[in-house]
């Protein structure tokens, strides 16, 4: 799997050859393995692409996103991979009992929260939602989550707005897209169906599965855009957009042992496929912070 996560912000036409990406642009040409790009993301609206390299995106499993006018990506190319046992698992997938998804929901809900807890130690040394960690019951049926979230929000960011225009959320939607692609990509390659989620089940969205396995990622882009020195200039720049591109590369807690953020992405899809299969919610593993005090 590629490792490395490409930015272009500048005009430039990006193809292929010798099995190399091939950058070319007015003062300089680059090339770089295609084995080891895992993410590409596009914000100049003059960057050309040949479809041989959006083929070959789908062919080396490599995500690409294109950006909006505002530098937020928009648009999100995932490689459709046939996964060997792609049938039987979105058939696993498509049947998966309601007692199931409820207790899937609240193992996801349940990590979120101490993840969240965890931001705040790390920054404050703030214990609060430890004690709301084991309150979530099946399904969340109190809505602990949006209980927790309101504390949450109250204490990282002073005055704060979720959706209002500001910095912090430009920063926050950039960094959860990031992870939205790459969780997108695994699902994909792990046979499962994206638009069937376990809790978000809206027609209208292609990506619900993505929207619940995103929650105990957030709090990974939360801490990096709390620790961001640039929050009160009035835009994301280059340098702001490298930090949280680099959140994939981020070292999280997995099963006991230390892995990337992007690498338990491809883990999680893998332990919820499997526990599909096996109607457990125990198989299904989710990241940690390792700094958890």
């Amino acid at each position: 799997m590629g490792y490395k996560t490409l930015l272009f912000s500048n005009p430039c036409k990006l193809s292929v050859k010798n099995f190399q990406l091939m950058y070319s642009s007015q003062d300089s040409e680059v090339k770089i393995p295609l084995e080891d790009i895992s993410t590409i993301i596009l914000e100049n609206m003059q960057i050309e692409v040949t479809n041989y390299l959006l083929s070959a995106c789908g062919e080396y499993n490599i995500t690409l996103f294109s950006c909006d006018k505002k530098h937020q990506p928009n648009v999100i190319l995932t490689p459709f991979y046939q996964h060997s046992r792609n049938t039987k698992i979105a058939f696993n997938h498509i049947n998966m009992s309601e007692p199931l998804k409820k207790r899937l929901w609240q193992k996801i809900i349940k990590q979120k929260i101490k993840n969240q807890s965890n931001v705040l130690k790390i920054l404050f040394d703030n214990d609060i939602l430890d004690y709301f960690c084991e309150k979530v019951k099946s399904g969340d049926t109190t809505n602990i989550e949006a209980y927790v979230s309101k504390q949450y929000w109250g204490l990282l960011f002073e005055n704060f707005k979720r959706h209002a225009d500001t910095k912090h959320n430009a920063a926050l939607d950039y960094g959860y897209a990031i992870i939205r692609g790459t969780l997108a990509k695994f699902v994909s390659s792990s046979g499962l169906v994206p638009c069937l989620g376990v809790h978000h089940c809206n027609e209208l969205n292609s990506f619900n599965l993505i929207e619940d396995l995103i929650e105990p990622f957030r709090p990974f882009v939360d801490l990096v855009v709390s620790n961001m020195q640039t929050l009160n200039e009035p835009e994301l720049s280059k340098q702001d957009k490298a930090c949280l591109l680099n959140i994939l590369n981020m070292q999280c807690r997995y099963k006991g042992e230390q892995i990337t953020v992007q690498n338990a992405c491809e883990r999680v899809c893998q332990t919820f496929a499997k526990s599909l299969e096996q109607n457990d919610s125990n198989i299904l593993e989710l990241p940690q912070f390792i700094e958890a005090k």
